[in-house]
C-alpha cells in the first residue's frame, strides 16, 4: 500500500509537467510533493521529506509573489 502511494505521487509529478499553464503545473506539483512527503513519513525517510518540504515552500513562495497575476 505504501509503494502504491509513492507510485501515484510518481505518476503526479511527473504528469505536472504535461501541463502548460505554470500556475496549473505548479499546483499539481505541489500535490505530489505533498503526496511525496506522506510517503516519506511512512517509510521514516527523511531525505524524501525533506526535499519535498522544499519544494513545496518554494511553490508556495511563488503563489505568494504571483497572487494577483
Amino acid at each position: 500500500m505504501i509503494d502504491a502511494l509513492g507510485y501515484i505521487a510518481t505518476a503526479v509529478v511527473v504528469g505536472s509537467f504535461a501541463i502548460q499553464d505554470v500556475k496549473w503545473l505548479r499546483v499539481a506539483n505541489t500535490m505530489g510533493s505533498l503526496l511525496w512527503i506522506v510517503y516519506g513519513f511512512l517509510k521514516q525517510d527523511n531525505p524524501i521529506i525533506f526535499v519535498n518540504i522544499s519544494i513545496a515552500l518554494m511553490h508556495t513562495y511563488w503563489f505568494i509573489k504571483n497572487r494577483n497575476k
